[in-house]
């Protein structure tokens, strides 16, 4: 067959949707479910994110594409079993979109700040639920938020609920104070299964507790900061595989392997990486001292 050819690039690649999953179309798509294709929706928003983050503007593009792509053919999946459309998706969202900004599309009195914004959000989502009878069993303010996010991300989420419900410590030296009696308690666990000093202790559940609460905490403690829990993990695992990759280029010098090398001679080419790359940063500034790029200032942490 030959490929859609519609004035409208949108058009074009509903039909290419339709396509492959025709009698005519490819093997591999027609064979796909909603559920089977949940690892690439994944994969493509995790790869839009790591664009953003880059700057990166013709990959961020391409990245867009590949997460649309993901919308229509499982807007086609629906299509097929005569559940929804394409067009339904952007006709519902468009429709939820003018409701949530009445400031916008309505009345904009009482609404100047983002917080004004996010409580009105929070109102108008809920009267939404009502009007169509999504009044389940479950009343909780927690019900609805997603299982399958990933754990950092749910942690924030319900952590938000309950704060707006005025369930949160008033300051953040509550958090802080929480945060080192909970180090306290893991020790105390840790302590009572062998000895700290062994290269790695067996499961234990209680010890699972314990961290898991210590997880918790990092996150509310990163919310009353200001900071993105998911971000500010993302740029730790960068700051460690750049330097890291780094330590790789310097034992390679050496003619030998990581394992080659003891722990204290790795520690000392691990304080070059680091010496490296703040120079790095040094030479990047500019007159004012700012720093030139901001992923060169992450690497100066």
């Amino acid at each position: 067959m030959n490929p859609p050819n519609f004035d409208s690039p949108l058009e074009n690649l509903l039909a290419l949707t339709a396509d492959l999953r025709s009698p005519e179309g490819c093997p591999w798509d027609k064979e796909q479910t909603h559920l089977s294709v949940i690892p690439h929706l994944l994969e493509e928003t995790y790869e839009v994110v790591d664009t953003i983050e880059q700057g990166d503007d013709n990959h961020l593009k391409e990245e867009l594409g590949d997460l649309l792509f993901q919308i229509t053919f499982h807007s086609q999946l629906a299509k097929e079993r005569g559940a929804f459309s394409f067009q339904d998706v952007a006709n519902d969202v468009f429709q939820k979109l003018v409701y949530r900004h009445p400031h916008v599309y309505g009345n904009k009195d009482g609404i100047d700040s983002g917080e004004q914004v996010l409580t009105q959000w929070d109102q108008l989502k809920q009267k939404e639920k009502e009007k169509k009878g999504k009044t389940d069993s479950d009343r909780s303010i927690l019900a609805g938020i997603p299982k399958a996010l990933p754990a950092i991300q749910r942690s924030e989420k319900i952590q938000s609920k309950v704060t707006k419900q005025g369930f949160d410590w008033p300051t953040v030296s509550g958090v802080f104070e929480k945060f080192q009696e909970e180090i306290k308690e893991l020790d105390t666990e840790l302590q009572t299964k062998g000895s700290l000093s062994s290269k790695k202790l067996p499961y234990d559940e209680r010890v699972e507790d314990e961290l898991g609460d210590l997880f918790f905490l990092l996150v509310n403690l990163s919310r009353k900061l200001s900071i993105d829990p998911e971000t500010c993990l993302r740029r730790a695992n960068e700051k460690f595989e750049t330097r890291f990759r780094i330590v790789e280029d310097l034992v390679s010098e050496t003619g030998k392997t990581l394992k080659d090398h003891s722990l204290e001679e790795l520690d000392l080419f691990w304080d070059q990486a680091k010496l490296q790359l703040k120079n790095k940063v040094s030479n990047h500034k500019n007159p004012d001292g700012n720093v030139k790029d901001q992923s060169d200032k992450n690497l100066d942490r």
